[in-house]
């Protein structure tokens, strides 16, 4: 096995560990310095792994029932698709995740729909991390 899919393969078994256990402290250490996360919650990308981590964090204390249920791994990225629940809307989306060199989160692109749940997510966000974060 190489060394590029085997960072891949221990950041998803950390990445799925974090999510399962909904422990946002563990968040920090997976994710590149110079990251960026891209939302269609946010007008624009958020960088450094402190905003990124927060963001995250953010999400994961919004979600409820949150559930992968698909994977697809292409070297050093990987898409996974995921449901989950905001206040009574019911959201389906994914996650694009490209891994640097060291195997930490580079760039994360999360996609997310119906509209309606996006806008939600938005709001709650907006409540969690203030007017200025959106």
């Amino acid at each position: 096995m190489n060394d590029a899919l085997d960072k891949t393969k221990n950041f998803l078994k950390n990445w799925h560990q974090l999510v399962d256990q909904r422990d946002a402290t563990l968040l920090p250490q997976l994710i590149a310095e110079d990251a960026q996360l891209l939302s269609p919650a946010f007008w624009r990308p958020r960088e450094g792994r402190e905003k990124v981590a927060t963001v995250l964090a953010a999400v994961s204390s919004i979600f409820k029932d949150l559930r992968y249920t698909k994977q697809w791994v292409d070297g050093n990225e990987i898409i996974l698709e995921f449901e989950a629940n905001v206040g009574d809307k019911n959201l389906k989306g994914i996650d694009r995740i490209k891994l640097n060199q060291d195997g930490k989160l580079q760039e994360i692109e999360v996609l997310i729909r119906p509209m309606n749940a996006l806008m939600l997510l938005a709001q709650e966000l907006g409540k969690k991390l203030g007017p200025d974060a959106l």
